[in-house]
């Protein structure tokens, strides 16, 4: 039988927290009309400049990591399903590519929403170490490791918010991201990522640049259910597969510039610290 395991994924947000301007740097124009972001007059008279309200980019990201799989059950023609762990032991490494068009504002000087929508394509590795029955009565049982590749494609969205401030040229900033993926299970996977992120805000020659270092928890465990036939004589075999990162922490960094005051790139990058890695390229038309 071949098993489908998949990853849910991690939708990295762009920071832009509030930047302190200089005593002699003369205050950023604002678009009449603009009402966004609200206290965002407040937050200018004393002395910090805002990033445009709106934003509009692409976020590319990879990750590759070790999944866990902690149980398989199965049942035959509409049987009720079994675990089937004491016949084998599973193993798995994942990686995804997702590419996605972000949109966000700036509702308060210290808070974005943002919400994605894309592609995700996800390569697993799946190991099975099976335990075989004997092929005579009263002999041996037989030892078998079987690696099964699988490739998904599907659809993701989600939204996310960022709480962002500072003091001085550091910045403390919080995210929490929710997201669907429809790899086509029976269910589509969900994914609740959160990371922390503390940096420095200064600029790089006359422009802001920022650098920071993160800590992300990756709540991406979920079940895969779906039908397979039989390959042995055709039959109909019904599967949930539990599965989840084997390490869900991650360390990273970060760093954002801004060339122009409507455009941001952003890249983030960090380790599980047992081989497990991903990137996240952000480039942001702001508006």
């Amino acid at each position: 039988m071949r098993t489908l395991l998949v990853s849910a994924l991690l939708i990295a947000a762009s920071v832009a927290p509030v930047a302190r301007a200089a005593d002699d740097d003369p205050p950023p124009a604002v678009t009449p009309g603009r009402r966004l972001p609200f206290l965002g007059d407040v937050a200018r008279r004393h002395g910090y400049e805002l990033p445009l309200p709106f934003g509009a980019g692409v976020v590319y990201y990879f990750d590759a990591r070790d999944i866990t799989v902690s149980e398989v059950r199965l049942g035959r023609e509409g049987a009720p399903l079994s675990p089937v762990g004491d016949f084998a032991q599973f193993a798995t490494t994942s990686s995804v590519n997702n590419l996605n068009v972000k949109l966000d504002v700036w509702v308060l000087p210290f808070l974005n929403l943002y919400a994605i929508a894309g592609y995700v394509s996800n390569q697993s590795d799946t190991t099975l170490d099976l335990t075989l029955p004997p092929l005579v009565p009263g002999g041996p049982t037989r030892q078998r490791r079987v690696t099964l590749p699988t490739s998904l494609t599907g659809s993701v969205g989600g939204v996310g918010a960022t709480l962002a401030g500072g003091y001085g040229q550091l910045f403390l900033a919080l995210d929490a991201n929710a997201a669907k993926a429809d790899l086509g299970f029976d269910d589509r996977f969900h994914a609740v990522v959160t990371s922390l992120r503390l940096g420095w805000n200064g600029k790089l020659g006359a422009r802001p640049f920022r650098a920071w270092a993160n800590t992300t928890y990756w709540d991406t465990f979920a079940t895969a259910s779906g039908t397979l036939q039989d390959p042995d004589d055709g039959g109909t075999l019904r599967f949930e597969v539990d599965q989840g990162p084997a390490y869900p922490w991650t360390y990273g960094a970060g760093l954002q510039y801004s060339p122009r005051r409507w455009l941001d790139a952003n890249v983030d990058f960090g380790t599980d610290l047992h081989g497990g890695w991903y990137v996240a390229i952000v480039p942001v038309v702001r508006f």
